[in-house]
């Protein structure tokens, strides 16, 4: 008889007389022929299982390897590898497979259905390595398995409100940082040298007496509308001998009533050399009649802009005007001299609302500050809730019919004059366009009245839908007078034959007090950079948490989503199989 060598097994032996830890191992049992194929991972111990001593030395040479590998509850193995177990005893073969065998003969499952539970559990696995192993503070405390539920439900309680934190302060954040905020930045920025501005000049009479057409009592109908017209009785219109009054009047009225060059300029200097007033200076029609403009828009292009570097009352626009007040016609103003507006060359003279009066016998000191208004385009607003127009934009069109460059001066003034004609039928001799001038009749009954109207109607200007230029500059001007001449200068003038110096002639200088630009710039408020700062700041302070964070969280889900995915692609699989035999 062949001695039986029983190897100690390391594993303890469970409730049910079991061994709890075992491996599958290979048998051999060589007594003959015959081969018989020995399971050898559950070995039951029962007493009524007691074999005696001489049975045992009947028995083959049994070699039993002790396992490390633990049961499960169910009485199934934990991730076993597969081992061939072979009983040599004759000429028959059988193997014994190994890997997760089940020890209840009810729970015989299937390789897919051990998959779809291999799934379940990789979920598990991954979702307890991302609690374990994360950045995030406080997550692994969070956790069922460990002894004090207590202190698990209060870290999950901590987790979820400082959850709840950052996402309604990551909501209100995002949602200001689409309304598009913005930030306004005021500096001073000193240049080397700055563009001169364009500089407009009206005579405050429009009309020069001596060119006035022979009409009847022309001159009467102008006192009776003028600003004390209400103390003469007006004209009556409807006699044969003021039939001309209802006529439209000509085209050529414009340029035969108007103000000549050599009416209004005796003297031009500039940085203190002299200058031919009648090359500076380009007339244009506005309207209030025909006025000049010294660095005008037409003249940039053709000679370009001119530079300053120099700043004080000695350098600059130095100017001798000229008074006639003995060709002054009755309008709607009562003083004497001459309008200035200093101006953008890309912008449109506003003649009535902008603009400071000079008058004869003054010398008129003005000292001018650039201002550069920078404003974002849309979605951005400015001014509360309005958008400007990007005139830079190389898309951009000009939606203006009479001007040439776009700016919010220049569309309201268009507006007007549309509005007006609409209502009257004609247009102003002084309007752009071609339909039909206006009488002088319509203009007083008409025209006047209605332009007045349009300029008190407040609703009637939002309609005209003229936003603001995103790129401008405008020029503020601080004005000190002297008498001028001076008397002892009046004696060498009344020497000369030059007489009534103070009621014809005044001196105008325009001068920059200093070089430095005032920029005003429009900023968003947040920048994507800025959202990415606040969010990074609020995982930080609520969760303990960064942005690579979120990248552990997107690695486990996306790992979830492929086991899920490999789950239901088994079961489709195996339903088809199904469906198939």
């Amino acid at each position: 008889m062949n001695t039986n060598v029983v190897k100690p097994s390391s594993n303890p032996l469970n409730r049910d007389w079991t061994i709890s830890k075992r491996s599958k191992k290979s048998v051999f049992n060589i007594t003959g022929s015959m081969k018989t194929n020995v399971t050898s991972p559950e070995v039951v111990c029962d007493s009524d299982n007691d074999l005696n001593r001489k049975e045992k030395e009947k028995m083959n040479t049994t070699v039993v390897k002790p396992s490390s590998n633990t049961l499960n509850r169910d009485g199934t193995f934990l991730k076993k590898s597969e081992k061939s177990v072979f009983n040599i005893t004759g000429s028959v073969k059988t193997n014994a497979t190994s890997r997760e065998e089940v020890c209840d003969s009810d729970n015989d499952l299937n390789r897919k259905e051990k998959n779809i539970d291999d799934d379940n559990c990789n979920i598990q696995l991954l979702w307890s390595d991302f609690r374990d192993n994360t950045t995030m503070h406080g997550l692994k405390n969070a956790n069922l398995k460990q002894r004090h539920r207590l202190r698990c439900c209060i870290w999950a309680a901590a987790l979820i409100a400082m959850g709840c934190f950052l996402i309604y302060i990551t909501y209100e954040q995002v949602s200001n940082y689409f309304k598009y905020p913005t930030i306004i930045n005021t500096h001073v920025q000193t240049e080397t040298s700055v563009k001169f501005p364009a500089v407009t000049l009206c005579s405050a009479s429009p009309l020069k007496k001596e060119f006035l057409p022979n009409i009847l009592n022309l001159e009467y109908f102008f006192l009776s509308q003028s600003v004390i017209g209400w103390m003469y009785p007006p004209l009556n219109l409807s006699k044969s001998e003021y039939s001309k009054y209802h006529l439209p009047l000509n085209a050529s009225w414009v340029n035969d009533t108007a103000n000549q060059i050599e009416d209004l300029f005796l003297f031009c200097k500039f940085d203190g050399k002299d200058r031919d007033c009648e090359i500076s200076m380009e007339p244009i029609v506005t309207h209030v009649g025909v006025c000049y403009t010294f660095n005008s828009r037409k003249y940039v292009s053709k000679n370009g802009h001119i530079m300053t570097s120099r700043t004080g009352s000695t350098s600059g626009l130095l100017l001798y005007l000229i008074v006639n007040q003995s060709n002054y016609v009755f309008n709607g103003v009562m003083a004497a001299g001459v309008k200035v507006i200093i101006h953008d060359q890309n912008d449109e003279p506003d003649i009535i609302d902008k603009g400071f009066f000079v008058s004869p016998g003054f010398s008129t000191f003005a000292s001018i500050f650039k201002t550069e208004y920078r404003y974002l385009p849309s979605p951005y607003k400015m001014n509360g809730d309005q958008f400007c127009v990007d005139t830079k934009s190389p898309d951009y069109k000009n939606p203006l019919q009479y001007y040439d460059v776009y700016s919010k001066t220049a569309c309201r003034m268009e507006c007007k004059q549309n509005n007006v004609i609409r209502l009257c039928g004609c247009r102003s001799p002084y309007d752009k366009g071609n339909e039909t001038i206006c009488s002088l009749v319509k203009l007083t009954e008409c025209y006047k009245v209605e332009s007045e109207r349009f300029d008190q109607n407040g609703t009637a200007q939002e309609q005209c839908l003229c936003p603001t230029e995103c790129e401008y500059d405008e020029y503020q001007a601080r004005l000190s007078t002297g008498y001028f001449p001076a008397k002892n200068y009046q004696a060498v003038f009344n020497q000369m034959g030059i007489t009534n110096i103070r009621e014809t002639y005044l001196e105008l200088a325009i001068y920059f007090e200093s070089l430095g630009v005032l920029k005003v710039e429009q900023k968003p408020e947040y920048s994507f950079e800025d959202i990415i700062g606040l969010l990074g700041g609020q995982m930080g302070l609520f969760l303990g948490a960064s942005l690579l964070t979120l990248t552990e969280l997107i690695e486990v889900i996306l790992l979830s989503y492929l086991v899920v995915g490999r789950k239901f692609y088994h079961r489709i699989v195996k339903n088809s199989l199904n469906c198939r035999y």
